[in-house]
């Protein structure tokens, strides 16, 4: 992986080789799979054919040596393989069927379109492959395409409510203005609301791709309470072993009150898909660690197709049980069951569609989500969703369909040791030594557009100042962000510095390196605070209505920052900005003094995870008691 400059800066310029291994929620993750060396008599067996096309060495052959290259994670090989084979036997829908997958998986997606489509051509019903490509064209960005391709699969079956849930969800990553976002955002409520009316459909077609569907409408400011209740509703009926969201037993909508101090020891079980190398993790490990194993017994859930690696080690070394779900729903489902856990915490529901499935079904008698996806669930079996009161406006019950729990402060139980300090200065990151530097350092699809004007007038304001932003792993992504800019902010456009992803290490200490981090409007940090907080470097941000653009501003206040650079409007935003790049001198007394009180208060807030078993033996003591439970 390269650093690459887009910009004023001439040329594009190469870093030193950084590895791809970043899994973050503010980055994009490592698209590539881990490459094994190839094996030699594999390799040999390849050779060997590439001459030969007639007998024993046909299309069908080559398809099987392909699958086991694949197999030995010798993609490169295998696909070589798969080309011969489609060479002997253009009209095998297998061959391009795997070809397709393969260049998927090593992150060739301009050249897995075309085997899609032939694969599309060769099988009219195939259902499974149009909804491939419109999953496929949505990541890339053209919509018009995806919808097209979701609704050839719709027409191959029209019962199926997946496939209907595909073609309405077709929602900008990075989206081309607000009137897109508008617009997509129209078609998709309209449409919910029809089938909400309509009668119940089948069961989702375990054949064809899921996604979680909702996840980006968490981008778009807006209060999506009901229409995550129609979504949840209508999964829940296709789900839910049969049962209405009516029928289905729920606690009430009051807090818990402390319970019996004298109840068992409960069993608690974290389920995630992110348990590994990823900030949702990081977001939980803290709780998990700290949590009393003399009140309780604590139960690692992963995911059957989650990654595992020394992360995961650790936290499973944590815990008192490990469980790896079979990937089969049904099964899953019965597995969850045979834990008899007293509460089951969906650590991040809306991120992974096998959660959100499996959140459907009713597993424990107490069921909560918290923060790591910071927007409601919809689902009615989701009793509580559990935040911080520092992070949360008065009226924040409004936004969830679950009874809001505010424990004290924020939300996480951040490990300092789990903070890599990394110095590195400009020069590591060719960037220029003496010019202003802004930090844009998110995902490009967090930017709304709405962002896009408050960086012209800065732009304007600072005009030797430049914008470091980090490039999305789909090459077309980062496109359309430019291009965006282009119009809506010609000058900021003109200030851009684009950096191609990096490792985690680097990432955080890209922070130390620049004059003043900008929070985006209605998406701002999470744990990408934590992680570049310690740098000092001031962030600037607008204090919205919802928790996911209010992190910044509860951290401030948390460690008692004085003048904080919090907004109430976007002008304010922009004025607070510029001064602060104006005035070195107050930029570094708050830089320093971010640091220390960071350092002394934001991390390993155990006030957090007393708050959380607090709540979750009242909740079980009430769960026991059998208060408030219907059906």
């Amino acid at each position: 992986m390269f650093v690459l400059i887009q910009g004023p800066l001439q040329g594009s310029i190469r870093l030193r080789s950084l590895p791809s291994d970043r899994h973050d929620a503010d980055l994009p993750p490592g698209g590539e799979e881990p490459v094994k060396e190839p094996d030699p008599g594999l390799r040999e067996l390849v050779r060997r054919r590439q001459d030969d096309p007639s007998g024993e060495h046909s299309g069908e052959s080559r398809l099987a040596l392909a699958k086991r290259l694949a197999a030995a994670r010798d993609f490169n090989a295998a696909i070589l393989c798969l080309q011969e084979g489609l060479q002997l036997a253009p009209e095998d829908p297998e061959l391009w069927s795997q070809l397709a997958r393969l260049l998927l998986a090593v992150g060739r997606y301009g050249d897995a379109i075309p085997c899609l489509i032939r694969l599309a051509e060769l099988e009219p019903a195939n259902a499974a492959c149009r909804t491939e490509l419109g999953h496929l064209f949505r990541r890339v960005g053209y919509l018009g395409d995806a919808i097209h391709w979701h609704g050839e699969a719709l027409a191959v079956q029209p019962d199926s409510l997946l496939l209907h849930l595909n073609h309405l969800f077709v929602l900008p990553l990075v989206a081309e203005s607000p009137q897109q976002i508008a617009a997509c955002r129209e078609r998709c409520e309209q449409g919910l609301r029809a089938l909400e009316q309509e009668q119940p459909f089948h069961d989702f077609d375990r054949e064809v791709a899921a996604i979680c569907h909702p996840y980006y409408l968490i981008y778009h400011d807006r209060n999506d309470r009901e229409l995550l209740e129609i979504y949840g509703g209508l999964i829940t009926r296709a789900l839910g072993h049969g049962q209405s969201p009516e029928q289905r037993p729920r606690l009430p909508r009051a807090l818990p009150t402390p319970g019996d101090a004298s109840i068992p020891r409960i069993r608690i079980g974290f389920l995630s898909g992110f348990f590994y190398n990823h900030s949702n993790a990081r977001a939980f490990d803290g709780l998990i660690l700290n949590l009393n194993r003399h009140r309780f017994e604590v139960v690692l859930i992963h995911l059957a197709t989650s990654p595992r690696d020394a992360v995961s080690a650790w936290l499973e070394a944590c815990c008192q049980e490990v469980v790896v779900l079979p990937a089969p729903l049904d099964a899953a489902s019965a597995r969850l069951e045979e834990l008899r856990l007293d509460l089951l915490f969906y650590t991040d529901l809306g991120m992974h569609p096998f959660a959100t499935m499996l959140a459907t079904r009713r597993a424990a008698p107490v069921q909560a989500t918290g923060w790591g996806v910071p927007q409601t669930s919809g689902l009615p079996g989701i009793e509580y969703y559990v935040s911080g009161d520092l992070v949360e406006p008065p009226e924040a019950q409004d936004h969830y369909s679950e009874t809001l729990v505010r424990l004290p402060g924020l939300p996480c139980c951040y490990r300092s040791e789990a903070i890599e300090p990394l110095e590195r200065d400009r020069n590591y990151y060719f960037l220029p030594p003496d010019r202003p530097l802004w930090g844009c350092l998110h995902r490009l699809e967090k930017i709304h557009p709405d962002f896009d004007l408050a960086l012209e007038v800065i732009a304007r304001a600072v005009p030797d100042s430049l914008f470091v932003f980090v490039e999305e792993d789909i090459p077309s992504l980062t496109s359309l962000y430019l291009d965006r800019l282009a119009c809506s902010a010609p000058t900021a456009r003109e200030q851009v510095v684009m950096l191609s992803r990096m490792d985690w290490p680097d990432f955080l200490a890209l922070a130390g390196c620049l004059d003043v981090l900008l929070d985006p409007f209605h998406f701002g940090s999470g744990i990408t605070l934590y992680e570049t907080i310690h740098t000092g470097t001031p962030v600037v941000t607008l204090e919205g209505r919802f928790l996911r653009s209010r992190f910044v501003a509860a951290a401030y206040r948390l460690i008692e920052v004085e003048d904080p650079p919090v907004a109430a409007t976007p002008a304010e935003y922009v004025e607070l900005a510029v001064a602060l790049m104006q005035d070195p001198q107050r930029r570094e007394l708050l830089r320093q003094e971010i640091a220390a009180k960071a350092k002394a208060r934001l991390y390993d807030r155990l006030d957090y995870v007393r708050g959380f078993e607090d709540f979750a033996l009242a909740a079980v003591a009430q769960a026991r008691r059998g208060e408030g439970r219907s059906g």
